[in-house]
């Protein structure tokens, strides 16, 4: 059996980064920047006002108080939008809105409620200004050709605006995977409104729980298919999904993995393509097979709801991720304080569901009370997988 590690670095190393493809700005959130970005112009471009109120000479109001107010000329507004047509010389002052150019020769700007009006075209100051105070200058933020994104980056809301403002109307992103999810299993059936499944069945939360962590991951479904136990079935089920043309990039199946004699997923997989590996020393999850058919990389996980889920977390999405270009495929790993010892047979590593909670500065870990392959109810109830160390027996 391969490790953990040793799994995950085969599947990465056969993992290649899809196409590139250009997509409105508006629709690349949640993408990959595939190219870096740099910017086309200073940010903000011109010397603007963080705030409303008066462009000044600062030394023009040197020890002004509210008790001993000094008296400016006021040479008219800039509104945000425009550009201010006077410079402010010595005892004069331009109203200006927030964002509006800064008008030559001011170097501060006084809030407008730090001002009080009194004769026609006379401001008075209530406070004093100091040099650059409530100014923006332009390139305080951005400088023009300087990198802002890096490629890999995942866009969020932030790098959408980030985007707009150094004038990406267009993004070039990485291509997403499309994953085709193949459910296995006589005994497993669809859900039918009102109804209770016939004696002998159970209802099949594989095939929407794995299309909604292919969906959360960022891929596009390719396909959603049922199987039954039949092997002519799930032969001709791989090779559409495999078709060079219209195929998948990557085929994921559920169940039918293990050495039962109806698990057909396996040796069909020999058939068509090629096996890398089969079985990882992990609790839950060990029954894992990963290969390929042609060019589409094949993941073959465990049929118990959980261990599905679990494989899918620890091997899927981080090829996924790579396929994407994205730079972090890696989830954030962390030390915790158990609240409660825990018990384990040394041999493979097992991932625990469990409950981690901030507290003192620190984390504090509690396993979920059930941890059976098929409680599919614990992925609901934890935050976080705990890791117990194969040699480990017990913590």
């Amino acid at each position: 059996m391969r490790t953990v590690e040793e799994a995950l670095a085969e599947i990465l190393e056969r993992v290649e980064r899809l196409g590139v493809e250009r997509v409105p700005l508006l629709e690349s959130l949640g993408r990959t920047l595939a190219v870096n970005v740099h910017s086309d112009t200073d940010v903000p471009p011109f010397d603007n006002s963080a705030v409303d109120g008066y462009a000044v000479r600062a030394s023009d109001t040197f020890g002004a108080t509210l008790g001993r107010q000094c008296r400016l000329r006021t040479l008219g507004d800039v509104p945000a939008g425009s550009m201010a047509t006077e410079a402010v010389e010595e005892g004069t002052a331009v109203r200006v809105m927030t964002g509006g150019p800064m008008p030559a020769k001011a170097d501060a700007m006084v809030m407008i409620e730090d001002t009080r009006s009194s004769e026609r075209g006379i401001i008075e100051i209530l406070e004093a200004a100091k040099r650059e105070q409530h100014v923006r200058r332009a390139g305080a933020d951005i400088r023009c050709g300087e990198l802002v994104l890096c490629a890999g980056t995942r866009i969020r809301p932030a790098e959408v605006g980030l985007l707009a403002t150094v004038g990406c109307a267009t993004v070039p992103v990485n291509r997403r995977a499309r994953v085709a999810v193949l459910t296995t299993g006589d005994e497993v059936v669809d859900i039918v409104a009102g109804e209770l499944p016939s004696p002998g069945h159970i209802r099949n939360s594989n095939r929407y729980a794995l299309t909604a962590l292919v969906q959360e991951s960022g891929a596009i479904l390719h396909s959603l298919t049922h199987l039954p136990d039949d092997p002519d079935a799930i032969e001709a089920a791989f090779r559409a999904c495999s078709d060079q043309l219209t195929g998948a990039d990557v085929i994921l199946t559920a169940g039918g993995v293990s050495v039962g004699d109806r698990d057909f997923v396996k040796p069909t997989l020999e058939k068509l393509g090629h096996l890398d590996f089969w079985r990882v020393a992990m609790k839950p999850g060990k029954p894992l097979a990963f290969g390929s058919i042609g060019n589409t990389l094949f993941f073959g996980l465990p049929g118990n709801p959980v261990s599905a889920m679990v494989t899918f977390e620890l091997f899927v999405r981080p090829a996924l991720a790579k396929m994407e270009g994205r730079a972090d495929l890696a989830r954030p790993l962390i030390f915790a304080q158990l609240t409660q010892d825990i018990k384990h047979e040394s041999g493979r590593r097992e991932y625990v569901r469990a409950i981690t909670l901030t507290e003192n500065g620190g984390f504090l870990t509690t396993p979920y009370e059930k941890q059976g392959s098929a409680n599919l109810r614990s992925m609901t109830a934890a935050n976080s997988l705990l890791i117990l160390p194969t040699e480990s027996e017990g913590l």
